[in-house]
């Protein structure tokens, strides 16, 4: 082999260690860019869940709710201003992302058939008292202060076509418990 073929292969061969040193170094800043841009996008994503997360809806009564003591002729144990969950979109939004309710406001659900229902705190910033209503406006059962973001499901000890939820410590301070009788007016237009 000549000196020139040498000098050839030998420049042929550190033009394709070049080529290959470029490619790697291509292919790692081109992996570290695209990772760059991922870590960015998800952190706008999550900044812009945060916002979103952290708004306080304002509390807008729609009726008034009553509960009475379970015997004949029961005195009142508590009334106060109740927002109405009446749909699909309403019940699944219930009391999540409020900072705060006072004592005497609340939210009622109301589903379309008596059945069993299991309530869970997720995106819930407040402690709750949840009470579980049959057909016949009769208490069959209370979850006492649920945990704030808590995901665990809270079920109802018998069917219920309504779920009252009130501040937690509610039904303790006032004496609410099963067998009470509820009943509600609704005051707004709907």
């Amino acid at each position: 082999m000549s000196n020139r073929n040498k000098r050839r292969r030998a420049a042929n061969k550190a033009t394709w260690i070049k080529i290959v040193a470029f490619g790697f170094i291509a292919i790692f800043l081109g992996g570290y860019v695209v990772d760059s841009f991922m870590t960015m996008n998800t952190m706008r994503s999550k900044s812009s869940n945060d916002e979103v997360t952290h708004i306080n809806i304002p509390f807008s009564p729609q009726g008034v709710v009553t509960v009475r003591e379970a015997h004949a002729g029961g005195g009142i144990l508590y009334s106060g201003n109740i927002e109405i969950a009446d749909n699909e979109g309403r019940r699944a939004q219930g009391l999540m992302y409020r900072d705060s309710l006072a004592y005497n406001q609340g939210m009622l659900f109301i589903f379309p058939e008596e059945e069993m229902q299991a309530f869970w705190m997720k995106n819930t910033r407040i402690p709750l008292d949840i009470i579980y209503i049959n057909s016949n406006g009769r208490v069959v059962s209370i979850i006492h202060n649920a945990v704030p973001h808590d995901e665990t499901s809270r079920p109802s000890l018998a069917p219920a076509q309504y779920v009252l939820e009130l501040p937690g410590g509610t039904c303790e301070k006032s004496g609410i418990k099963a067998g009470c009788m509820v009943s509600w007016i609704r005051t707004d237009e709907e």
